[in-house]
């Protein structure tokens, strides 16, 4: 039997490959599961990626940007950059806890897929702290954050935050309460001006 001619794109290998590495797991998935999946070869696969580690590493980082979509968002609000900022950092801390709430199974997937992707978590910190720079930056052209240094703010400030974005914190009943108080805090240090 002649198998349907299939057009692959790294958007129907990357779909394919997550339905793989959520029936079989991350560790015991490969690319030639993902071929069978979509009827073509492996050869065809590596075309695109190649390798497991960059077929795996393609679908984190596609995971971690829909997770952040919303910043992008936030980043483009016509709001004063306190506000902003505010909401950028919420959203950071609340982005992980939803997809873990969503669909647990692949949550647990994908931590593990970025347990193995430190380039690609890397690169996700350091875009991350470059929103959170861009609103600082802002707020100092409206006269409402004071920092010689934007760049060293914004990684204070993430690495700040970055507790509320482990696993571990998703339980906590004062969650959303710790979270508000830790930002405020942030926020009212980088508006006073150092004397």
């Amino acid at each position: 039997m002649k198998l349907d001619k299939i057009s692959l794109d790294k958007e129907i290998i990357l779909n394919a490959t997550e339905e793989v590495i959520r029936r079989f797991g991350p560790d015991k998935a490969n690319i030639t599961d993902v071929a069978k999946s979509l009827k073509v070869s492996h050869a065809a696969i590596y075309r695109y990626y190649n390798g497991k580690t960059a077929l795996w590493n393609a679908v984190t980082e596609r995971w971690l940007a829909n997770l952040h979509a919303p910043s992008k968002n936030i980043l483009k609000e016509d709001s004063p950059a306190d506000i902003k900022l505010f909401h950028l950092l919420e959203d950071f801390a609340e982005a992980k806890r939803r997809s873990a709430i969503n669909d647990p199974e692949m949550f647990a997937n994908y931590i593990k897929l970025a347990q193995n992707s430190m380039e690609v978590i890397e690169k996700g910190i350091e875009d991350g702290i470059n929103q959170i720079k861009e609103i600082i930056v802002q707020g100092i052209t409206e006269g409402i954050f004071f920092t010689e240094f934007p760049y060293q703010a914004a990684r204070s400030v993430y690495l700040a935050t970055s507790a509320f974005i482990h696993p571990n914190s998703f339980e906590d009943p004062d969650r959303k309460q710790n979270i508000e108080s830790v930002v405020n805090l942030l926020i009212r240090g980088l508006k006073n001006p150092k004397k």
